[in-house]
């Protein structure tokens, strides 16, 4: 449609100096159309679906500055087709944004000569406005920071179909010092041919000039000007969660509902006044418009900061009736497993009849798997007089009674007109429900060298999202029992960013039995979700139990005679795996006397409780080739049950040059009982190389 004359409205010094410029203004235009030339501007940039088109602005002038109108608007209504949601659609100039850099506010874009936001600087604009799919990009240079805006068709919260803008901003500090950074962005809201009509935002109804500031400010606002005939119904949504691949809306920190004029005038900050009317400044005509503050964070070099927010065709279900009835709600909502959040829903009242509505009352019915929030109840409006439109808000929530498509309704009643309801479907998106699965073996076998196998073994959790949300947060934990450990990485828990619906990860680790305890062992696996329900499933494992063995440890070594010119120490560990109730044992040990000589045996961790040495403990006796009986009892402690622990260990001198077998005799293993343990037996070997093989 042609621009009307409000938005071309000059100030009296402006409009004197626009007359004494007509006549060259008019030969610069006849000159210019003899010599055949086009005009300076380009036309607009344009992405539209059947729902709504975006246009930008692409210069010289005003570079980047948008508009929206519909195409075919909301399906069920012929009247809003083809009508204007955003101002300025053929040549876009009225909506604006500004970028508040170290306190200095900039215009994006291109510069201009017109009221909105006339002799603000500007950036340097570095990509013209371009179609990139469904998107318009265009690209400014403001200082050290890349300004990035795009533009593009998005699914409402209230329509689930792309009648909405997406208007987002991606700011990048590419200089190499901080900056204060923030963003203002203008929406020169209008409906069709109405440009005045009021703003919806949850229970208000907004005529008059507002500031709304953190949790004031409503997940959408909505503005049309009838209920009975409602020619466009806008919608302008600031929170909204990820979804159809967009990211979470983030809300603005303020929200202005101004004249227009104020805010073409003032390109950031100016004094709010309460209560003032939608007259635009310096004019008389009513002239609504929004402003969007995000407030100034501070921006170190490299980081980024993006922004957004939508505007389009408002989901409003009608029943036209002496008391017209609409009802919004969000077409899809979340249900999270114990952190259900509660979602708006507004019904609009607007008596159209030719009497007063008395004691009208407005209620709200919900199906399984919604309730109302705490606090909350039927809305009594009171009287209405003819014409006049109200609206009761609600905060719902989510029980996960119920999810797919549920309907709820609002009715009206009254003292003297006929009642009225309306009814509206959303979906509740059932939560993240994860389902595991593990593999392991279901045995495990033990080697002739008394060993299990596999050794290690694989664990391998498989988690599947079968909910109706990504599950985001997600955690794996793998729980072993008593008698198994982790086998190379330490840590239990792994984790993953997300998980989408229909879709799986699977986890692995690798596990050892430790022998103690044996028997039929049960591993568990745990996964956690944001909004998820954490889930849990074991697995069994048969684990045998191994023969007791008394070893030698290292099994075998080779040290060479001398170590810096003195005879090498060589140590040498009798063990016992696994030790089961272990109380007490006498351990003889043999070796060649010609390649180890005995220096002094210590004792070992099973003979030492809590840092106190246990009693009695002996030495044994040192003999030709043979330490008689070294081993003692734990006395007062209580018996030894450990997968592996130290009896004691010998400190040999290398002697000479040879092989010398560890030979181990053991004269007594007792448990608890006293009984002998059955036992397995295995020695070791070392050997000595000599100060010519060892320099060969």
């Amino acid at each position: 449609m042609p621009p009307t004359p409000r938005k071309l409205a000059w100030s009296a010094s402006e409009a004197t100096r626009l007359r004494r410029l007509a006549v060259t203004v008019l030969l610069i235009a006849v000159a210019s159309t003899a010599a055949g030339q086009e005009s300076a501007g380009r036309p607009p940039v344009s992405v539209s679906n059947e729902f709504i088109r975006i246009r930008v602005n692409a210069g010289p002038q005003e570079t980047g500055r948008f508009a929206v109108d519909t195409t075919g608007g909301d399906p069920s209504r012929a009247a809003d087709d083809n009508q204007v949601l955003i101002y300025g659609s053929r040549e876009p100039w009225t909506s604006y944004t500004t970028v508040l850099v170290d306190e200095k506010p900039f215009v994006f874009g291109g510069p201009t000569a017109r009221r909105a936001g006339k002799e603000v600087a500007t950036g340097v604009v570095a990509a013209p406005p371009r179609t990139s799919g469904k998107a318009i990009v265009c690209v400014t240079r403001i200082s050290d920071l890349e300004v990035r805006q795009e533009l593009s068709l998005a699914r409402s919260t209230t329509t689930r179909v792309e009648d909405a803008a997406r208007i987002a901003y991606e700011i990048t500090n590419r200089g190499e010092v901080a900056h204060s950074v923030g963003l203002r962005v203008v929406l020169d809201t209008m409906l069709g041919s109405n440009d005045g009509a009021p703003l919806r935002a949850g229970d208000r109804a907004i005529a008059t000039v507002v500031e709304l500031v953190g949790q004031q400010i409503p997940d959408y606002w909505q503005a049309f000007d009838s209920l009975s005939r409602p020619a466009v119904i806008s919608q302008g949504t600031v929170r909204a969660p990820a979804g159809a691949g967009m990211p979470a809306l983030q809300a603005p920190d303020r929200l202005r509902m101004v004249d227009w004029g104020t805010l073409a005038d003032a390109p950031w900050g100016f004094a709010v006044t309460q209560g003032a009317d939608f007259t635009r400044r310096g004019e008389e005509e009513q002239d609504t418009a929004v402003a969007l503050y995000w407030d100034p964070i501070q921006l170190r070099p490299g980081e980024s900061r993006t922004l957004a927010t939508l505007y389009g065709v408002g989901g409003v279900s009608l029943s036209p009736a002496q008391l017209s009835l609409g009802l919004t709600a969000p077409a899809e909502v979340d249900y999270q497993y114990e952190d259900a959040r509660p979602f708006s829903v507004i019904a609009y009242v607007e008596n159209s009849g030719g009497f007063e509505s008395r004691k009208t009352v407005c209620a709200l019915e919900l199906p399984k798997g919604l309730r109302l929030a705490e606090g909350e109840s039927d809305a009594a409006l009171g009287l209405l007089k003819p014409g006049e439109t109200r609206q009761a808000y609600w905060r719902v929530v989510p029980t996960g009674e119920a999810d797919g498509s549920l309907t709820l309704a609002a009715t009206v009643t009254s003292e003297n007109l006929e009642p009225n309801r309306v009814a509206r479907e959303l979906v509740v998106n059932s939560p993240p429900q994860l389902n595991l699965k593990v593999t392991a073996p279901s045995k495990l076998e033990v080697t002739p060298q008394n060993r299990y196998a596999p050794d290690p073994f694989p664990v391998t959790v498989s988690v599947t999202n079968a909910g109706a949300q990504s599950a985001r947060s997600l955690v794996v934990t793998l729980l072993l029992p008593d008698g198994m450990k982790m086998a190379a990485d330490p840590s239990a828990t792994q984790t993953a960013d997300k998980l989408a619906r229909g879709d799986g990860l699977l986890f692995s680790w690798s596990a050892r039995a430790t022998g103690l305890p044996a028997g039929r062992l049960a591993l568990e696996a745990r996964a956690s979700a944001a909004g998820a329900k954490p889930v849990s499933v074991k697995h069994a494992v048969l684990v045998p139990e191994l023969t007791p063995e008394i070893r030698v440890h290292p099994a075998a070594q080779a040290v060479p005679l001398l170590t810096d010119g003195k005879p090498t120490l060589v140590p040498i560990a009798v063990q016992l795996a696994p030790a089961r109730r272990f109380v007490g044992c006498r351990v003889s040990v043999g070796f060649d006397p010609t390649v180890l000589e005995p220096l002094y045996v210590s004792r070992g961790e099973a003979f030492v409780e809590g840092g106190r040495l246990l009693s009695p403990w002996s030495a044994g006796q040192m003999e030709q080739g043979r330490i008689a009986a070294a081993g003692g009892e734990r006395g007062d402690a209580p018996p030894l049950s450990v997968p592996e622990t130290t009896l004691f260990t010998i400190v040999f001198i290398a002697r000479g040059p040879g092989v010398s077998e560890i030979a181990l005799e053991p004269e007594a293993l007792t448990g608890e009982q006293g009984a002998g343990t059955a036992l397995r037996v295995v020695g070791g070997q070392v050997s000595v190389k000599g100060v010519e093989e060892v320099t060969q």
